[in-house]
């Protein structure tokens, strides 16, 4: 008979005189296996003497992980993502909006601004002028025309914008249009003094002195803004000087 101790919990043989089983770390009790094994050699009611073994220990293992604390990390992740698709899509319905090109913050501001009016009322004079107004002072002149021409289709009286439009065109290369759009503020206010100047410089670039000096002329009388003056007069003097007439002094301070 071996005298290697069989675990009472695993069943696995273990050395003599082991103190606990190398496998699950139960505790072994050689005299108490000699005495398990006499039971079996020894009458029922001598069995009955002998006392049960020691409640069961096993060897102490890692906890494993508390799926509640997983479902609430879990569920904390599921609220952050939640949040942030939210935030997105209100900022997306907040400024959804494209960007104007060169607009710093303040002037991208007035043109969403003015998006929004538009989005509600399409036919809202003042919002194409103003929207138009930032797209042609970031030099945005093809979508400027867009909208100056959607406020003129609606109210064909506002001289100003006939002529912002038609520094649109001339700034593109079409100095035909631009001068027809100069002409048209004209009909409607014959004394506008930036279509008076703006005419004249596109009479003097093709050439026809005469007609520019006439047009610079005639803004000068038509009392023109303070920071107007001292480019009119230097066209003047230069288209003077074209013709062979003597050009007057330029007031101090008037460059």
């Amino acid at each position: 008979m071996s005298d290697s101790i069989r675990c009472p919990d695993c069943g696995r043989e273990n050395p003599p005189g082991s103190a606990a089983c190398s496998n699950c770390n139960f505790p072994l009790d050689r005299d108490q296996d000699i005495a398990v094994a006499a039971e079996a050699s020894t009458p029922a009611d001598e069995a009955m003497t002998w006392s049960p073994p020691p409640p069961r220990r096993v060897r102490p293992r890692p906890p494993r992980p508390q799926p509640q604390a997983l479902s609430i990390w879990l569920m904390a992740a599921a609220v952050v993502a939640i949040t942030v698709v939210i935030a997105g899509i209100r900022g997306f319905h907040q400024n959804n909006f494209p960007a104007v090109e060169g607009a710093k913050e303040g002037q991208q501001q007035v043109a969403d601004r003015f998006r929004a009016e538009l989005a509600k009322d399409s036919t809202s004079v003042d919002a194409h002028i103003g929207l138009a107004d930032v797209l042609y002072d970031t030099g945005n002149w093809s979508e400027a025309i867009i909208h100056y021409r959607a406020a003129l289709a609606r109210d064909s009286s506002r001289a100003t914008t006939f002529v912002d439009l038609g520094v649109c065109y001339y700034n593109l290369g079409d100095s035909d249009q631009a001068e027809s759009l100069f002409t048209r503020a004209l009909s409607r206010d014959p004394h506008q003094p930036v279509a008076l100047f703006n005419l004249g410089i596109v009479s003097e670039r093709r050439g026809d002195n005469r007609a520019a000096l006439q047009y610079l002329h005639r803004a000068l009388e038509s009392a023109p803004p303070e920071n107007m003056r001292p480019p009119l007069l230097e066209a003047m003097q230069r288209v003077q000087k074209a013709l062979g007439v003597k050009a007057p002094a330029m007031p101090e301070g008037g460059h």
